[in-house]
């Protein structure tokens, strides 16, 4: 892309809303609502832009913290196919969010991200997830952006 392009709008960027932590922090089946600790919470304010909620417990904010790392994953996979330019931080970190959103709203989906998270933690390496029906899901809920920044 030229500069002549990028100064007169002949190259835009998809706009990106950013979820509100309400959007994020779902009530989790079994949580004994121990809160959130202040790493967590430190990394949540920085992925949302907003602080979280003051009763964020450490299960929601452990599944947000898997979901950051499985979209991670899912994003650099499709951010890498050819002819698709990667975005401005602002907006990767926009589309991640959406996509953490999007994970852990879905039980199932969290369930497995969750558990896959904790295999990785638990064995001290970062294994990337199967590219399962969940991660098909991802993939299908961010593809519309994707889209968008087609070279």
């Amino acid at each position: 892309m030229g500069l002549f392009d990028w100064l007169f709008g002949g190259a835009t960027e998809p706009r990106i809303g950013r979820p509100h932590i309400s959007d994020i922090a779902v009530p989790i089946a079994g949580d004994d609502g121990t809160p959130a600790s202040k790493n967590q919470i430190d990394a949540i304010e920085r992925l949302i832009c907003e602080p979280p909620l003051g009763d964020l417990t450490y299960q929601q904010a452990a599944a947000i913290m898997s979901a950051r790392s499985y979209s991670k994953f899912v994003l650099d996979d499709v951010l890498s196919k050819p002819g698709i330019r990667h975005p401005r931080r602002s907006a990767y970190l926009a589309l991640q969010a959406n996509l953490i959103a999007f994970i852990v709203r879905a039980p199932q989906a969290r369930v497995y991200v969750c558990r896959w998270s904790d295999k990785n933690f638990e064995s001290g390496e970062e294994k990337p997830p199967a590219k399962n029906v969940h991660w098909q899901q991802a993939v299908a809920f961010v593809a519309p952006v994707i889209a968008k920044l087609k070279a």
